[in-house]
């Protein structure tokens, strides 16, 4: 997928879903094509913007030194790999759960809705992060955006699944429990290996 191709992709999910889940629900391709060629992108271009905001805050602590490149490959890297690696986790323990619950579903549906669902979050994260001036944006706006969050996931699960309103109810409800579960577990983890690379700046990128 070229890089306009992309946006414009990802600008549609993320304004009008309504309109854009219709033809994803049609789309023809693998889960690693999915992986490789939307979300492998959307989620670099989240971790370059956390990476340009981390640079104004570590460059007046470390300097222009060794430690601070260090550092920043580190994020950069970190921001591509957790969330590529819980994208997967999160689409696999749907697939296995929601069977028990009744609901009919693929491994592949469940990530469309993982991938599409998530992708103005990482949109959002890219602006956010890019200054730490921005990140009062985050206390202001984070209701909001769950909101809106929300709504994308809502239009997601009625067009990719064709279920009752209780089992809806109960996807909606699971699912969001998990979303919650993968997004404190990116921040723990992050936490965790920063602590080990860089011990004492976890304090400066929060």
């Amino acid at each position: 997928m070229k890089i306009k191709e992309l946006f414009i992709k990802a600008m549609r999910v993320s304004l009008i879903p309504s309109v854009e889940w219709k033809a994803i629900k049609i789309e023809q391709e693998t889960p690693k094509e999915l992986m490789w060629h939307f979300a492998f992108p959307i989620i670099l271009f989240s971790a370059i913007g956390r990476d340009i905001g981390l640079f104004f805050v570590a460059s007046a602590v470390l300097g222009y030194s060794l430690n601070l490149a260090i550092l920043m490959l580190f994020n950069l890297l970190s921001w591509v790999a957790i969330p590529y690696i819980l994208i997967l986790a999160a689409a696999y323990m749907l697939n296995f759960t929601l069977p028990k619950l009744g609901i009919d579903t693929d491994y592949l549906r469940i990530l469309k809705l993982v991938v599409y669902t998530f992708t103005p979050l990482f949109i959002v994260t890219f602006f956010v992060y890019l200054h730490p001036l921005l990140r009062i944006l985050i206390p202001i706006g984070i209701y909001v955006f769950i909101a809106y969050t929300f709504y994308i996931f809502w239009y997601g699960v009625q067009e990719m699944f064709d279920i009752t309103l209780e089992k809806k109810l109960r996807f909606i409800i699971t699912t969001i429990a998990v979303g919650f579960v993968m997004i404190f577990l990116a921040q723990h983890i992050y936490g965790l290996m920063l602590g080990w690379v860089m011990p004492g700046m976890e304090a400066y990128v929060k």
